[in-house]
Formats: structure tokens, sequence, C-alpha cells
């Protein structure tokens, strides 16, 4: 039915108007209407109201003609209209059972011929029919497999929506190229927040599905670093939740006590959630943050549980076991990883949520509290006689969860398993980095070394307490950050210790922001000082170390450094730039390389000169190399400029040399000329 105003959509705009009900597809002329208005229709501010018109007619939805055109709906151009026909479509099962897969591909298709919101619109679509079960997840992970190349060219909206879809896939499926992916979004400042929580949450997940105690604290204290940067610049009460939840669990797993201030920065923080989503449809993520609840319910149980450590408590000790099983069996008992609403489930319907790395972490703690208290066996004895009493009676479903595990417990102590014996360490590591006076140092080393397990655990109260700490605003620069110093600990575990380490950190850090300035800089900006790193043309003269040099010492210095250039008598030679800010020398060698920018490369021909200033003194330097090379494909992002290198010594010398490498590109094209 054609309108006298030339609108074939006018009867909506009047049911609006005047109130009444919407009219059905047959009142606007049927599916006729679909192919003689086609072009104006699919532009059609009323479209979204039109495809809810055609899904719900069901001879029209099984046409070829209602299918063809809500295949060409979904692929609007414009993003308010596309934004409104996902949602017509997705919340139509019909439609979506007949046009599933079709949707995916078209909506891929899309996301890989627009990089702007459109395109990011599409691809999470596309994700939510993955996620749902409707459509093939084959297609999807390929198209984030070969993302990475077209990162550069995204935009802020579409970046936003990919780190979602990329956060979603990597916890339902195990596609090693996505961590990767969302490591690389950190360097894109608009969603880099975005993409340091996703990071945190999907290494936590990854932490509560290891199997040993091992695997699981690092992963967390990892997870807690993630989630540290994703809160540094701005308010994010998810990311300040969960990690106020982790600084929880790990206190507990060290021995420690939980504070009253993470419990009440997780309560605080769920509170802003809860008031943030006020009156707001829940969105296709925010369901994840349903499991704060259980995350809060855990830490009262090992709030409850740690008072087992106070002798007081033991008067009441039914409650205080009860609470200690509480804690072992919330592995199962505890749903800690809720999926998403519609995506795929981590378990099937009905089964127990096994989660055994966070039994790994909180089982040592339980057992040592029975066997620390006399008669604490008997005890969980007595405990588990009255538990099985009345079976019939206790109507809560945990209940059998309980009582299994509840004799686990007690299987597991009298075998005599005790907690996992101290590592051997220094115990410098658990004073790097204190302003104690030497003399106060080393009488605390000596008493802990007359006690590995208080050693031990003020080791994992440091590493805990460091991983809360954000360790710079931008998350790139945090993760090249730590990424370097697990380098250094692994390749260098006998020269990277104490205050010389706490010394390279410093130092590190700031390397690693100078690294950041210089490569984000504009072409001229800083003027004559900083022309080094300009775009040569072909013939010109090339930029000099000493360019470099004198840039990076007013850098550190404006730092608070006091660096020197040309320092002579290292190492039989001269040295570029030193800085001795304790008792040893920490020396940085300076070149320039317009050859072939690659660390098997700079090895070769840079570090045999790097190394030779390491002849007394601990094995670790520094080389700075300033690449001159041609780019004509843009810029390598901080991650890909540094790399921490051993290599065996020099003249038979049995100690291997390590050096950090960083390399600050110059010749640097303007984005418009790539």
């Amino acid at each position: 039915m054609t309108s006298p105003s030339g609108d074939p959509l006018c009867l909506l705009a009047d049911a609006r108007r005047t109130g009444s009900a919407p009219p059905a597809l047959t009142d606007l002329g049927g599916p006729a209407i679909l192919t003689d208005a086609r072009d104006e229709l699919l532009d059609h501010d009323d479209l979204p109201t039109l495809v809810t018109l055609v899904c719900n007619d069901a001879p029209t939805l099984a046409s070829p003609t209602g299918q063809d055109f809500l295949l060409a709906a979904a692929v609007s151009d414009d993003p308010l209209l596309l934004d409104d026909v996902v949602t017509a479509l997705l919340t139509h099962p019909d439609a979506l059972q007949v046009l599933g897969e079709d949707l995916a591909d078209a909506w891929l298709d899309t996301s890989r011929a627009r990089l702007d919101l459109v395109g990011g619109i599409a691809l999470e679509a596309s994700a939510r029919l993955v996620l749902a079960g409707i459509a093939s997840h084959y297609g999807l992970l390929d198209r984030l497999r070969r993302m990475r190349r077209e990162l550069p060219r995204i935009d802020e909206d579409f970046a936003a929506r990919l780190v979602r879809v990329a956060g979603a896939l990597a916890e339902h499926f195990a596609a090693p190229e996505i961590p990767p992916l969302l490591e690389y979004l950190l360097d894109h400042d608009d969603v880099a927040d975005d993409a340091a929580f996703e990071l945190g949450m999907l290494t936590l997940r990854q932490a509560l599905t290891t199997d040993t105690l091992d695997q699981a604290r690092p992963q967390l204290l990892k997870a807690r670093e993630y989630l540290s940067d994703a809160s540094c610049t701005e308010e994010r009460p998810d990311a300040v939740s969960f990690g106020a939840a982790l600084d929880a669990l790990l206190a507990y797993s060290s021995g420690a006590t939980i504070s009253t201030d993470t419990l009440r920065q997780l309560q605080d923080a769920i509170l802003d959630i809860r008031l943030n989503l006020l009156g707001l449809p829940p969105g296709w993520r925010t369901p994840r943050l349903d499991t704060l609840g259980t995350w809060q319910q855990l830490l009262d149980t090992l709030t409850r549980a740690q008072a087992a450590d106070r002798p007081g408590a033991w008067l009441h000790a039914a409650a205080v076991i009860t609470n200690l099983v509480d804690v072992y069996a919330a592995h199962r008992s505890l749903d800690l990883l809720t999926p998403t609403d519609g995506s795929l489930p981590t378990h099937a319907p009905g089964a127990p949520v096994s989660t055994p790395g966070l039994h790994a972490v909180l089982a040592p703690r339980v057992e040592q509290s029975l066997l620390a208290r006399e008669g604490g066996l008997a005890l969980l004895d007595q405990w588990l006689a009255e538990l099985s009493a009345t079976p019939e009676t206790d109507q809560d479903p945990t209940t059998p969860i309980v009582r299994e595990q509840a004799t686990t417990l007690r299987e597991a102590l009298a075998a005599g398993r005790q907690a996992p014996s101290p590592k051997a360490d220094s115990p410098a590591t658990a004073l790097a980095g204190l302003p104690l006076h030497p003399d106060d140092t080393e009488r605390l080393s000596g008493f802990l070394a007359t006690a590995p397990e208080l050693t031990e655990r003020l080791v994992t109260m440091w590493e805990a307490r460091q991983a809360q700490e954000p360790v710079d605003e931008i998350p790139i620069i945090a993760a090249a950050y730590r990424k370097a110093r697990t380098e250094l600990r692994q390749q260098c575990p006998d020269g990277y210790t104490g205050q010389f380490a706490a010394d390279i950190d410093r130092i590190l850090l700031y390397l690693l922001r100078f690294l950041d300035l210089r490569l984000n800089e504009t072409q001229k900006f800083g003027g004559d000082a900083r022309k080094y790193l300009r775009r040569l043309k072909k013939g010109e003269d090339k930029p000099l170390e000493k360019e470099l040099g004198r840039d990076l010492r007013d850098f550190l210095r404006g730092q608070g450094l006091r660096v020197e250039l040309e320092v002579s008598n290292v190492g039989a030679g001269r040295v570029d730039i030193a800085w001795r800010p304790h008792d040893e020398l920490i020396t940085l060698e300076l070149k320039r390389d317009w050859a072939k920018p690659t660390w098997d490369a700079y090895t070769k021909t840079f570090l045999p000169q790097a190394i030779a200033y390491q002849v007394n003194g601990p094995p670790v330097n520094f080389l700075v190399v300033l690449d001159l090379t041609d780019k004509p494909d843009g810029l390598a992002a901080v991650p890909a400029c540094v790399h921490v290198r051993t290599v065996p010594g020099p003249a038979d010398d049995p100690r291997p040399r390590t050096v950090i490498m960083l390399r600050i590109q110059g010749n640097k094209r303007d984005p418009h000329d790539l």
C-alpha cells in the first residue's frame, strides 16, 4: 500500500504519534513492499522496526524475499541503523535459526571491509551469534587471527568492540592467537585499559583452571598486574573489584591477614557497578559482573576461616572447622567463572563446577591450620560424624560436595601431607628495595637464612604487594617492563638480585618511557635536540650516537638520575653513559644501525663491546640502538623494541653476561607517507 506522502512506512510513524498498536507487515503492503521499495526501506529510519515486523511474519521469514531483505538490512552503512537492526535480529530466535550462518558471514564480511564503527558493530554481532551457538566459530577465529596486520588502521570505535570480542572468545575457545592480539591492543591508547582488563580476566581464568600451586600463583600475580594497569588512569570499578578479590586470595594463601580495607574496596566497587547499571538494559558482557557476588561470598568465607590462626577461635571449634572446610571445598561449591549470558557453557548442566587452581592455592593453609591445632584431626572427625548423622534433613545442594571434600581433607591430613616446603632462595629477595641500613640488612638476612619458611612467606607477600602497585599509566609500558623483569629473573638469577636489581628496575622503567615518548613524537617537535629522529633524505649524513646520548642523558637527569656521558676507565675503555646509584656501576652502550634491525644482528655486531664493560660487578647492563633503517610499513610498538639476551662470557669467563637491548626508532615517516 503506497502512502499519499510517498513514505512506505508512514503507518509506523502514525502509530508512534497516536500511541496505537503498531501495524503488521500486511498493513504496510505485505512482502511485496520489500521488493517494490527496497532501496528506500534499507535507508529508512524505521528500518529496525520493519526488520522486527518481517521476523514476526513467519511466511515472509521463510521466503527467499524476506531472507534476502533481512540479510541486506544486516549490512547497513549507517551505524545507528545497523546497531538497532542487529538488536532486532538477535532478539528473534526464529530468524537466527533460519539465517544464523548467513548473518555471521555477512557481518564478518562487513568487518573486513570497514575498520570503523560499522565494522566493529558487525564484528561484535557475529561474535554474539557464535557464543550463542547459532553459528560456527571457525570463521570468526580466523578473522581475529588475521586482524593483527590491520590494527594500525582501525579506529577507536572498532578497537573498543574488538577488545570485547577477543576477551569473550578467549574465555571459551583455545585460540592462542587471541592473547597476543589483546597485548598488541595495549598499544592502542583508546582501548589500552579495556585490553588490560580483558587480559587480567583471561589470566585469572587460566590461573583458576590450572592444577598446581606452582602453576596457579604466578598466573594470579600476572592477573593482578593486568588489573592494576587497567585501573591506573581512570576509575574502573570492575578492575578494582576483581583486583581486591585477588588481593584477598593471595593474602590468605601466603598466610597473611585479609585486611578490612580490601573487603571494603570490593564492597564499594560492587556498589559502584550496581549503581552504574541501575535502570540500564544489561549488555552482552555485563552478566560476567554477576560473579562478583560469588567472589564476595568467597572473601567472606576466607575472612572467617583465617580466624583459625587465633587460639581463642577454637573455643567454637565446630564453626572454625566449618569455615575451613568451606574454603577447602570452594573450588567445587562456588562458580567463580560464570559465562556471559548466551555464551557457550563451561561445564555440563548439573555438573559441579571445578577450579583446581583455586584449590591448589587455598588448600595448603587449610591443612596447616588443622595440623597446627592440637586435636585438630579429632575435631574434624567429630564434625564429619555430625554432618553424616542426618543427611536427609539437609536441603543444601552443596552438602554432598562439602562432605566429599571434607573427607578428602581428612585423608590428606592422615597421609601426612604438608604444605610445600619453602624454596631455596636468597633472603635478600625479601628485602630488595627496602631503604634499610646495610647493618640492618645484614642482620635480617642472617636471621632469615635460619627461617626459610618465613623467608618464603615474606617473598610471596612482597610479590603480591608488587602486583597491586601500578607500574605506569600507560599499560603497554607496564607490560613491557614486567616482561623484561621476568626474563631477567629467568636468565640472570644470580646477578639480578637485591639493591642492584632494584636499581636496574628503576632505570629500565625510565628507558621504556623514553622509548615510548620518542616513538610517538611528531616530526620536528623536539627541535634540534631531537633532530636525530628525522626522516633521512637520500645521501644525507646519518645522525650520530652522541646526539642520542645527549638527549637520553638530559631525559634521565630530568628523572633524577645523575648519569654521566663518555665515562673513561670502565672495562679498559670509555662507556657512553654510566650511572652509579649505589655500589655497582650500570652502563649503557649506544649504537646506531641502518642495516638489519634484528636482535640476532645486534647480538652479533654490538654485544661483544657492550659486555666488555662488565669486567667486574653484576653481569647486567644496557645496549641502546638508534635504528636508522627505512620504515615503509610504519613503526614497531614498544614491546617489539625491548629484548633481554644472555650470552657466554668472553675470554673463557665462566660468567654469562646479560644485556637489556632497546631499539630507538629514528628515520621516522609521517603516517600520511606510509
